[in-house]
């Protein structure tokens, strides 16, 4: 990612009258990474001014602050000069976090023109602002679990037709839904197959079909971490909105543990070479004719042992999500 090279040459202003050490960036005639006295990330833009910075508020928010027409002084190569910038500025100094930002703005200025306006900078980075806004809500799942969906993903035959039909909100009730198929993501630490379900996961009504992905999951100092296997997807997909929705969903996922599941790692060979999938009809389960009408959110555990595996693409039925996989 050259955005994060850049960042990593620069050094910490010297000159205490100057706000940023910057470098232009190649591939963005209009945009500069920089760093400041605090060794934070900066991304300046140099947009046309259409009077938008009157209307619009300066963001700060725990991890991230975004000013709008802010005159700077900036440090360039051993020259400093004055000019007026929208900047982004993220308040971190964990390596890990700061690469996670620099890859949502580098994905970010691809799809600003090539002399955008302030109105175009502030919708383009109103999403990405809420991701960062997230940051200070409770998580929504687990890092294991997160991990083991974006695996899936990044192993596919076709991540961009996994990552459309991803769910847009951790608390949907399958992890992948294309209507007449849909995938549920199931991870072990214990290395046993038994999961938790929910009547409804393993319930297909007619004309439908519900796949379960049974992942194992153990922690490992030489494993890959949530970063990683973005990484991994975005390097194969070229649509920007669907990147968009992987950083988005990763951070509003995550929330206040962003930066402790962005460190936690996986044994990514142990996760790749145990996913197994099952049909949902084959799983020992409660039937619904068998809940009563005023019982809800019902959960079990069911053992997938000596379940019969399936290949998903061989399933017949008529859809992509399946020949994805």
């Amino acid at each position: 990612m050259n955005i994060v090279k850049e960042f990593c040459s620069l050094q910490i202003p010297k000159d205490k009258g100057s706000d940023f050490n910057a470098v232009q960036l190649k591939q963005y005639d209009f945009a500069k990474i920089g760093k400041n006295k605090f060794g934070f990330p900066v991304i300046l833009i140099d947009s046309e001014s259409d009077k938008t910075f009157l209307t619009q508020k300066n963001i700060r928010l725990e991890y991230l602050e975004l000013n709008n027409n802010l005159e700077c002084k900036i440090s360039e190569k051993g020259n400093s000069k004055y000019s007026n910038f929208t900047i982004i500025i993220f308040k971190s100094t964990e390596f890990t976090l700061q690469k996670y930002f620099l890859g949502i703005a580098e994905n970010l200025l691809n799809e600003l023109t090539k002399n955008p306006t302030q109105d175009e900078v502030y919708n383009t980075f109103r999403g990405f602002i809420e991701i960062f806004r997230a940051m200070s809500n409770p998580p929504k799942t687990t890092v294991q679990g997160l991990w083991c969906e974006l695996l899936l993903i990044a192993t596919s035959k076709n991540p961009q037709t996994l990552l459309e039909f991803w769910h847009n909100m951790p608390e949907e009730k399958f992890d992948f839904n294309a209507d007449i198929e849909k995938i549920e993501v199931k991870s072990s630490s214990s290395l046993e197959r038994k999961h938790i379900f929910t009547s409804d996961q393993l319930s297909s009504p007619k004309g439908k079909e519900i796949i379960i992905a049974s992942i194992f999951a153990r922690q490992s100092a030489n494993g890959k971490n949530i970063a990683d296997l973005m990484d991994s997807i975005k390097s194969k997909v070229d649509n920007v909105i669907l990147i968009d929705k992987l950083s988005s969903i990763a951070g509003a996922t995550l929330g206040n543990a962003l930066e402790q599941g962005l460190r936690v790692k996986f044994d990514y060979d142990l996760a790749k070479d145990s996913i197994n999938y099952y049909q949902s009809s084959k799983i020992s389960k409660i039937e619904e004719i068998h809940i009563p009408s005023k019982v809800s959110e019902v959960k079990y555990k069911s053992d997938l042992t000596n379940v019969e595996t399936v290949i998903p693409n061989k399933i017949s039925i008529s859809g992509r999500l399946f020949s994805g996989v």
